[in-house]
C-alpha cells in the first residue's frame, strides 16, 4: 500500500509527455503574455474568531445533507490533527467546515496527514450548494455510499 502511495505522489503512474511536435517553417514571434494571476482565491479558515468546525471523511461524505460530521470543535488545528484518527491512510483528504451563522457550514480547508490544505472559494461555493441541494458530488466516479459508511454521532472535541 506504501508503494501505491509513493507511486502516486511521485507521479510514477501518469502517462509520458506526448513526443515533440516536429520542426515546421518559421512562424511570426508571439507576443507576450500577460502575467498570470497569482490564483484562485483561497478561503480564509480563521477568517471568523471562535467560530465552530467540524470535519467529514471526504467531500463525497459533505455534500450529502443528511451526512453527519464525525467531530466537531472549536481548535480548527485539534480538529484537523484529530481527523487522523477516523482513518489513518487515506487518499483523498477530509473535509472542514465552519458553521456560518444562517445555519449552512462553508468549506473552509481540507485534512490530510494531520495538517490543513487550503481551499478555494470556488470549491468551497460548490460543495456548499451540492450539500444544500443534496444531491451528490462525487460525479459517478465514486460507489454511492451506505447507512454504514457514516458516522452515528458527532463527537465534541
Amino acid at each position: 500500500m506504501e508503494e501505491a502511495r509513493r507511486r502516486v505522489e511521485a507521479g510514477e503512474n501518469s502517462p509520458p509527455p506526448p513526443p515533440a511536435a516536429p520542426a515546421t517553417a518559421r512562424k511570426a514571434p508571439r507576443q507576450a503574455r500577460a502575467p498570470r494571476a497569482t490564483g484562485a482565491a483561497k478561503v480564509d479558515p480563521g477568517a471568523v474568531p471562535g467560530a465552530q468546525y467540524a470535519v467529514w471523511r471526504s467531500v463525497q461524505h459533505f455534500c450529502l445533507s443528511d451526512s453527519l460530521p464525525d467531530a466537531s470543535a472549536r481548535d480548527l488545528d485539534h480538529l484537523v490533527a484529530w481527523s487522523d484518527s477516523i482513518q489513518p491512510f487515506r487518499l483523498r483528504p477530509r473535509i472542514v467546515a465552519r458553521l456560518e451563522a444562517d445555519g449552512s457550514w462553508l468549506p473552509v480547508c481540507y485534512a490530510k496527514d494531520g495538517a490543513r490544505e487550503a481551499i478555494t472559494q470556488a470549491q468551497a461555493e460548490r460543495y456548499r450548494a451540492a450539500r444544500v441541494e443534496g444531491a451528490g458530488l462525487s460525479g459517478g466516479a465514486q460507489k454511492p455510499l451506505g447507512e454504514a459508511d457514516h458516522p452515528e454521532s458527532t463527537l465534541s472535541l
